[in-house]
């Protein structure tokens, strides 16, 4: 199959860190390999981004109001991201596409207006309901609203990825019968190859157990409540908290880690290339999500349980669908830090525990959540929608709880 990919963010190629094209780099990868044949097509690679990205982020919002920039901003957005789906048309009839797959970006019409002038039917992948742009910051929240609906109505398939997700969608006015769960997955191989020690040497932590958080430290990460966490658990017990990765809050978080007087017990290595996360991850003793939103599907979950280290995380629904309490992770009532310590310190002092706990966890979650496969439940996603005349796809983890597993 000839597939043409759209990446419509602004200033973002391919190789970025972003969540959203990180999995579509991988499923890209995948399908390649898989004998498809991609062409990806980047807006971030159109002529002026660089200085309208520079534009909005260096001088509307420090100038402007922040409501005022972001209508700018959503304005901007969904009239560059027609002219952006005009040149998706153009590309795809220089490729002979097949098919058309855009990762979804609130505010962006481009898939649906490639669509449409192409007659080529096409997939909106990693789709967000528009609640997600409210919290992030929206100008025109019924415009961004309109979108989806233009978006969701042009295709042949919107990809969710998670329950959580699907059902907020269906909430927003997105057709039902049209979304698949394709979950985020992660790199096996790389996992299984992985090698903390060298990272625990270099740090000089050799000898502790080591709580471990990698991410984008955004707000409803929460990472300040695992700092109060750890600050409640006795120095005897020798446990020290790595934080992998950079963002808004990062500072905050070693700020309050001084203020509790227990600096000496956090160590912040800042942001890591991709290739190095999981040799991160494998120094980790257990592996953290402190907080996050009520749908989607974090990817850190996943990369611990490739990783086999136990997680401990809040009991949200996002969570369940990955998680099973006492199985592959521990979950502790949201927001509560004296439940969150409780679940750390039970781990720390219990390495057979841990040993259990990620073991299972790589078997039940991460088995289940290679790229390839994920990228087949891509293709089977399609195929159920009559592009291609075959079974309809099946979510791997849907029924993890009745799965047998293999020890």
């Amino acid at each position: 199959m000839k597939i043409i990919w759209s990446i419509p963010v602004w200033g973002e190629t391919l190789s970025s860190t972003r969540g959203d094209i990180v999995r579509a780099r991988h499923l890209i990868m995948a399908l390649r390999l898989a004998g498809h044949d991609v062409k990806v097509v980047e807006r971030g690679q159109g002529a002026g981004t660089g200085l309208m990205v520079a534009g909005y982020r260096g001088v509307l919002r420090r100038m402007l109001p922040r409501h005022f920039a972001l209508v700018l901003r959503d304005i901007s957005r969904l009239g560059n991201s027609l002219a952006f789906g005009r040149r998706l048309a153009k590309e795809a009839r220089k490729h002979d596409a097949d098919l058309i797959v855009e990762t979804q970006m609130n505010g962006a019409a481009s898939g649906a207006t490639a669509a449409r002038i192409s007659g080529l039917p096409l997939v909106l992948d990693d789709c967000s309901p528009t609640s997600e742009e409210d919290v992030l910051g929206a100008g025109l929240p019924l415009l961004a609203r309109k979108i989806l609906l233009f978006q969701a109505g042009a295709a042949a398939v919107v990809i969710a990825t998670s329950r959580s997700v699907r059902d907020r969608l269906v909430g927003e006015g997105v057709a039902a019968d049209k979304i698949h769960i394709v979950r985020n997955g992660v790199s096996l191989d790389r996992f299984k190859a992985a090698d903390g020690r060298s990272i625990r040497a270099r740090l000089g932590l050799a000898d502790r157990c080591i709580i471990g958080f990698v991410g984008s430290f955004l707000d409803w990460h929460r990472v300040d409540l695992l700092v109060d966490a750890v600050g409640r658990i006795p120095a005897a017990m020798n446990v020290h908290l790595v934080l992998v990765g950079t963002g808004p809050n990062l500072a905050a978080v070693i700020r309050q880690s001084e203020r509790i007087g227990i600096r000496d017990r956090v160590t912040s290595v800042g942001g890591v290339a991709a290739s190095d996360i999981p040799d991160h991850l494998a120094c980790f003793d257990i592996g953290v999500l402190p907080d996050t939103l009520d749908y989607g599907n974090p990817m850190k979950l996943t990369e611990y349980a490739a990783a086999g280290v136990p997680t401990v995380a809040p009991n949200r629904p996002s969570v369940r669908e990955v998680i099973e309490n006492g199985q592959t992770g521990l979950l502790f009532p949201p927001q509560n830090v004296d439940a969150l310590a409780g679940a750390l310190m039970r781990l720390a002092q219990d390495p057979a525990l841990r040993a259990e706990i990620g073991g299972k966890g790589r078997v039940r979650i991460a088995a289940k959540s290679s790229w390839p496969v994920l990228a087949q439940s891509l293709i089977g996603a399609l195929d159920s929608q009559s592009i291609q005349g075959a079974a309809p796809s099946v979510d791997p983890l849907e029924t993890q709880q009745n799965a047998p597993v293999a020890e």
